[in-house]
């Protein structure tokens, strides 16, 4: 089996698990809806869980969407170019904008991250006062788990380069 096979297992055996938050995050605002309208007693927490459960799936699917080519690509242009010039281009784009992105957004993530366990950041923005250093980690850990899916997808273009 090759490497790309079993970052690819990774990747979905992480969106697998990724995915059911979306049951979690439809009952917090649920939960939050029929207090609000029904019991007119909104809760301080349900804005601010449901943008943290948000947030969880948003990085950490990312990887699993890329495994599955399900991300956004305005590609319109790029279609009418010859198959070789559309992995060359893919190619580029993983070099010069892609990876480099991922490493900014681990390196510094990181480092916010650190900064602010250390500082015990908390939320000044709701009532509830959550403690929102514990979610500023996952921004590194959401990259480092999309890096191996697109080093996947740069080793598929690199063979397919090979072929073509």
């Amino acid at each position: 089996m090759k490497i790309e096979d079993y970052i690819d297992r990774i990747s979905i055996w992480s969106g697998n698990i990724i995915r059911w938050l979306a049951v979690v995050l439809t009952i917090v605002v649920l939960s939050e809806v029929v207090a609000r309208y029904f019991f007119n007693s909104p809760t301080i927490w349900a804005f601010d869980m449901a943008m943290m459960i948000y947030s969880v799936m948003f990085l950490f699917g990312a990887a699993w969407v890329l495994q599955i080519k399900a991300h956004i690509k305005v590609d319109v242009i790029q279609n009418m170019l010859p198959r070789r010039t559309q992995l060359i281009l893919d190619l580029v784009y993983y070099i010069v904008f892609f990876f480099p992105f991922l490493f900014v957004m681990i390196v510094f993530g990181t480092k916010l991250a650190i900064n602010m366990t250390i500082a015990g950041e908390i939320s000044n923005t709701s009532q509830w006062l959550e403690p929102i250093w514990p979610w500023r980690w996952v921004i590194p850990a959401g990259f480092l788990l999309f890096l191996p899916q697109a080093v996947a997808e740069f080793i598929r273009i690199i063979k397919s380069l090979r072929t073509n």
